[in-house]
């Protein structure tokens, strides 16, 4: 266990996923000068409590730039989120208060991670690929050289994987950065990969999808879905789901890469958004503005609803409700057995980056500056 972390930040009293593991409860000292802030912070969570409806706005942070598309790190009482001016934020989650802030200096489009007591952060611009932040030490561990990286890090025990823009695959060494192995893609790749079993599974502009070895980065099977993907893949149980930017969706069995069925839109210039699953539904938001709810096992639609702007970010299923945002600053949430819709919030920016559970509520980043926390009053006041 490691405790007394420290962080040397700004402070502002201000108002304003990847599951791999649990990890113990840890305190985070953030720090300036003289003055400390002691959060609790305890990675990653595997369940959150749902919200009631109706939901309203319990608060709204300015984080002062934009996001990249995944959902924000959630923690036991604070969220993390990272923006494109490169500064990585600790916001507390019922309050909405800034716990403390990093600058890296160059743009964050990825996730990053915590792994035991790092922070490792994906770096999209500039000479730099990855920094590597001690939380014991309040100090820069080490970066790493090397082609931008626009996609989340996969966090390992021992060390992490990400694609980088030159479609290298790489797995590090947490102690100080060192390149276990590489494997490189033929296309570029714009999503986070996931993860199944001892597998990473990478999806690639020019339509192609592979699995790796995470021990030693050797391909165990690739398929070629026939046209480009943008979006990041998701995954349940055995099940891989692929969108493209045309119209189509795939669902794989992730073990052997087999096509278990697809799905293809009458209108090709139609690009789906990063598909979210559960054990029966899949469901896609798509730039026709049309939330799509498949049959996990059949591909069928079981319903669609319709919105009058796109929906680029990636949906939240829940045990009753099905939550998306849209390009026209609006929250929708729908019944998820029908698609009744429930309720409709409007924000103030678009919703490109996947929604969170965080603490009974929901976190929604708007572009292009605000962290939005949803919840029901009740559930708060209690």
């Amino acid at each position: 266990m490691h405790s007394g972390h420290g962080i040397p930040i700004c402070f502002d009293n201000s108002f304003s996923g990847l599951t791999f593991r649990i990890v113990p409860l840890f305190l985070l000292l953030l720090c300036l000068g003289c003055s400390g802030l002691t959060v609790n912070l305890e990675s990653f969570m595997d369940t959150q409590t749902e919200p009631d409806l109706p939901l309203e706005i319990m608060w709204t942070y300015n984080a002062r730039a934009g996001f990249g598309p995944d959902a924000p790190l959630i923690f036991d009482k604070s969220v993390m989120v990272a923006t494109r001016q490169g500064t990585v934020h600790f916001i507390d989650i019922l309050t909405g208060r800034r716990e403390g802030n990093k600058r890296f200096g160059n743009a964050v489009n990825g996730r990053p991670a915590v792994i035991e007591n790092t922070l490792i952060v994906p770096l999209a611009q500039g000479r730099r690929a990855l920094a590597a932040y001690d939380l014991d030490r309040a100090d820069m561990r080490w970066r790493l050289r090397g082609a931008p990286i626009q996609v989340g890090v996969i966090p390992l025990e021992t060390g992490g994987i990400y694609v980088n823009t030159a479609g290298q695959v790489q797995r590090f060494e947490l102690d100080d950065g060192r390149i276990v192995w590489s494997h490189q893609m033929k296309g570029r790749v714009h999503a986070t990969p996931v993860t199944y079993g001892q597998s990473v599974i990478v999806a690639a502009d020019n339509g192609n999808v592979r699995a790796l070895s995470m021990r030693g980065g050797s391909p165990q099977w690739s398929v070629d879905v026939g046209d480009p993907v943008y979006v990041a893949p998701e995954i349940y149980g055995e099940t891989l789901l692929v969108a493209t930017t045309r119209g189509s969706l795939f669902a794989m069995d992730a073990h052997r890469g087999e096509v278990l069925w697809d799905t293809a839109l009458a209108d090709e210039t139609v690009q789906f958004s990063s598909p979210a699953a559960d054990h029966e539904l899949v469901a896609a938001g798509a730039s026709d503005g049309i939330l799509r709810v498949f049959d996990l096992d059949t591909g069928n639609i079981k319903w669609s609803a319709s919105c009058p702007d796109a929906l680029a970010a990636k949906p939240l299923i829940t045990s009753d409700v099905i939550y998306t945002g849209s390009m026209g600053n609006w929250f929708y949430a729908f019944d998820r057995h029908h698609g009744t819709l429930l309720q409709k919030i409007e924000l103030q920016g678009r919703v490109k980056s996947a929604i969170a559970l965080a603490n009974g509520g929901l976190i929604i980043l708007t572009e292009p500056r605000y962290v939005v926390r949803l919840a029901s009053f009740s559930s708060d006041v209690e």
